[in-house]
């Protein structure tokens, strides 16, 4: 899979730019905040229909204006296909999807574009350093990325809370307690769709783990070792009675739970908690509360890592997400490394390019090429990038 092409008009500080990309390594450099970022942040906007930088639709626009565009064409198996996104203010904030001049849904594009792109930047550190959303929503665009057709489900979900969110706030405004068909018909959706969502995020952690121990391991030199722990909060009472010390359930026991065991534990979770919730305005458990915690060598990451083995972990985790998403796609995807290789040491630098292969279309973002590997830039493009316009520097021979 290649991108051959990127265009952008009145997206975040750029009115009107166009880049055609090399097949395989591809660098943008310039100072900081110039743009370059913005470049990588369009390519996954369309990949995951979802910014990572941005709260709002509203911050993707070039202010002063009323729409923006972002369109790309690629090749996925020897076939060209055109994405292309268009965000409006008037008459309201908008989305038009576009895959070849049909518009689409956002639930139908997962089936018809194979746009992938995984990416690498400093903000990915937040994987260990950040809260359980961090970990929650990677997980869930691994998940995507692996199973397209799930995208449905995450946005279900999602949905459901908000509802019933909505209408915990407003049995809080009238100081009454919600109406128990109205709740339990909430309840039931929560629990079933959740159900599933933490079902396909407990398989999609257990294939991840086994490739991220084994680079963990390799980057390491043998000295660290990785597991990890899906936290799915279980009901006190259950512990007691179980004599358990433990309120979580654990990975391999989420894997062999059936889906509608898991259902009626969050349902039960849902109402167990509800007086809490109405006075809190907002749903207190469910998958939307899970995490992942990372820990090497038994301890946990985020509060025992040195920044070295952080970086690492990252590192780990992130090429082990890029190897199953090219089994998955029988290609490789594009791979987006945003200011990320220079602050990386040599050992850490090689690990990564021994996984990068000549086929993988890649894209680079820098402030400068020193400190760079010299296979990195062998016949790379260069395209050097200055308040929001591009100008070609050439290939480096």
């Amino acid at each position: 899979m290649f991108v051959s092409r990127l265009t952008v008009k009145n997206f975040r500080n750029y009115q009107d730019a166009s880049l055609s990309l090399h097949p395989v390594r591809n660098l943008l450099i310039g100072d900081n905040a110039q743009g370059k970022t913005n470049l990588l942040d369009a390519i996954e906007l369309l990949c995951n229909i979802k910014s990572g930088r941005a709260a709002s639709d509203r911050d993707l626009i070039l202010a002063g204006a009323e729409s923006t565009l972002i369109e790309i064409t690629y090749v996925c198996q020897g076939i060209e296909e055109t994405v292309s996104l268009i965000l409006s203010l008037k008459p309201r904030l908008s989305r038009v999807l576009k895959v070849n001049g049909m518009k689409v849904s956002r639930a139908e594009l997962g089936g018809l574009s194979r746009l992938t792109a995984v990416s690498f930047s400093t903000r990915d550190l937040a994987l260990v350093r950040g809260g359980p959303k961090e970990r929650r929503d990677w997980l869930d665009q691994v998940l995507v990325k692996l199973r397209p057709g799930f995208a449905e489900v995450v946005s279900q979900y999602e949905k459901i809370v908000q509802q019933r969110n909505k209408l915990l706030r407003l049995c809080f405004e009238r100081g009454q307690a919600p109406d128990e068909e109205e709740i339990k018909v909430w309840d039931i959706q929560l629990a079933r769709v959740g159900a599933r969502l933490v079902k396909a995020r407990a398989a999609v952690l257990e294939k991840l783990l086994p490739q991220a121990e084994a680079n963990l391991t390799r980057v390491s030199g043998l000295k660290e070792r990785l597991s990890a722990v899906y936290l799915f909060r279980v009901r006190q009472r259950d512990v007691e009675e179980d004599g358990e010390a433990d309120a979580n359930l654990r990975l391999a026991e989420l894997l062999a739970m059936k889906e509608e065991d898991l259902a009626k534990r969050i349902y039960l979770n849902l109402k167990d908690r509800r007086a809490e919730e109405v006075v809190r305005k907002q749903t207190l458990t469910g998958p939307h509360r899970d995490d992942v915690v990372f820990a090497i060598n038994d301890f946990a990451a985020h509060a025992f890592a040195s920044q070295g083995q952080q970086r690492s972990l990252v590192l780990a985790l992130k090429l082990a997400e890029l190897k199953l998403v090219e089994e998955a796609l029988s290609e490789p995807p594009l791979l987006l490394l945003d200011d990320v290789l220079a602050e990386l040491d040599l050992s850490r630098q090689g690990m990564l390019m021994e996984l990068v292969k000549d086929d993988m279309q890649t894209l680079i973002t820098t402030t400068h090429l020193d400190g760079f590997r010299p296979e990195w830039l062998v016949g790379a493009q260069i395209t050097r990038v200055e308040a929001g316009v591009l100008s070609s520097v050439g290939e480096i021979g």
